[in-house]
């Protein structure tokens, strides 16, 4: 069976070049038949993945220990439901459980879109698609969770950390991994939209919905993340500002912007290159807070250990995300100009960029301190921590000042308020 899902991997990986390959060809050769059959082997993605799923939760179920991943997260008097959850409990198995939830989202994604946004299919496809051979090809390269023991064959299992032996860990990654794989359909359509110049509001509606369900599965992760944390490791406080705790919240902060400042867009026609900024930067974070957890660029006590290997691979892929994504918004700028300006700064939508600035803000600086251990120890050799009371001194008022503004916004007209 783990030959079956190393296999199935493999022809994963085929299936998502074929369907980038076919509906990009098919879209610019206009050839309805060649963009079909790429859509289907979208879908197949999704049926090889989901294959691929249930191969590693039955090693799970039945103790199959030849598999080194079932071996070190599992043992025979590990409760079932444990069990089953192992399959997130460690890094290879994460990443499968990230590229499996990715092709169904974007299988839901395509074909509840498909009729309404037909030109900007093909692309969202090809962008979802990359996304997905990226991650295929770090298990099949570097993290096979299929991989087996060449000789003896343990025993008995290893068994799954103490630590995550807890109810919010079994529900925490499924949500915190919900909210941070849903935001690259936000990024696909954005794309999409920026590739083909169909930038008009058609995009924006298309991915509100799945923005507010990433964000809403975001919040929910991160919320029962700090439940285990106050619970297990005992840090007497529901935020601890712990650099992997940080990572899962610095995409949060430009999904929020996004969703606040799309209304501004829909009403007034105005602030267009900032919602596809932070489109683009709230899938780049996803990223960065999925290198952060599994490559040991930080340390933190529930980080899946060091892996300069992965790093690379992470930081070449969010490089080369962040130079294609702006460079098409530098190229479609002409076609993002606002239809309205900003007419005076005592109106709603100048709440709204005093919102976006706060909570883009809050995402670098909180990047920032979170990387400043390792970034001081590259170029100083000494490394130099920072706590929560630096945190807390700046997040504080930070987080005073949107206060403040939840309660002035509503008030506020748009275009002008008067006295």
């Amino acid at each position: 069976m783990a030959t079956l899902g190393s296999y199935t991997l493999l022809a994963a990986f085929v299936a998502c070049a074929y369907a980038a390959a076919a509906v990009v060809a098919g879209h610019r050769r206009r050839s309805a038949r060649l963009v079909e059959s790429g859509i289907g082997s979208f879908y197949l993605v999704t049926a090889l993945m989901t294959l691929a799923s249930a191969i590693i939760v039955r090693a799970f179920v039945i103790g199959d220990y030849s598999i080194r991943y079932v071996d070190r997260y599992s043992d025979s008097i590990q409760p079932l439901f444990y069990r089953l959850t192992s399959y997130w409990g460690g890094l290879d198995g994460s990443i499968m459980f990230w590229v499996f939830l990715l092709s169904v989202f974007g299988a839901i994604a395509v074909k509840s879109n498909r009729e309404r946004h037909r030109e900007l299919i093909p692309y969202v496809i090809a962008t979802i698609a990359v996304v997905q051979m990226f991650f295929l090809s770090i298990m099949i390269v570097n993290k096979d969770p299929f991989a087996t023991y060449l000789t003896q064959t343990p025993v008995d299992g290893r068994g799954l950390d103490p630590l995550l032996q807890n109810p919010y860990m079994v529900i925490h990654p499924p949500s915190l991994y919900t909210g941070l794989v849903g935001m690259t359909i936000p990024f696909a359509f954005g794309m999409a939209a920026l590739i083909t110049g169909y930038l008009d509001d058609s995009w924006l509606r298309a991915v509100r919905r799945w923005t507010m369900f990433a964000w809403f599965f975001l919040s929910l992760g991160l919320t029962l993340g700090m439940i285990w944390a106050y619970e297990e490791l005992g840090w007497g406080g529901w935020w601890g500002w712990d650099p992997v705790e940080n990572a899962g919240a610095l995409p949060w902060f430009p999904a929020m912007a996004f969703l606040h400042s799309v209304m501004v867009q829909e009403r007034r026609s105005m602030l267009r290159v900032w919602n596809i900024s932070l489109v683009i930067i709230a899938f780049a974070l996803t990223l960065f807070a999925t290198a952060l957890t599994r490559t040991g660029i930080v340390q933190s006590v529930h980080a899946f250990g060091e892996d300069p290997q992965l790093a690379l691979m992470f930081g070449i892929f969010i490089g080369a995300v962040m130079l294609v994504s702006f460079g098409l918004v530098v190229y479609r700028l002409p076609l993002l100009r606002a239809r309205n300006e900003l007419e005076s700064w005592a109106s709603r939508e100048a709440a709204f960029l005093a919102n976006n600035w706060i909570l883009l803000f809050s995402a670098f600086f909180i990047l920032f301190a979170t990387m400043f251990p390792t970034l001081s120890e590259a170029v100083t050799g000494q490394r130099i921590t920072v706590g929560p009371p630096f945190f807390n001194k700046w997040m504080i008022p930070i987080g005073l000042m949107l206060l403040l503004l939840t309660g002035i916004g509503p008030l506020l007209a748009w275009r002008k308020s008067t006295l």
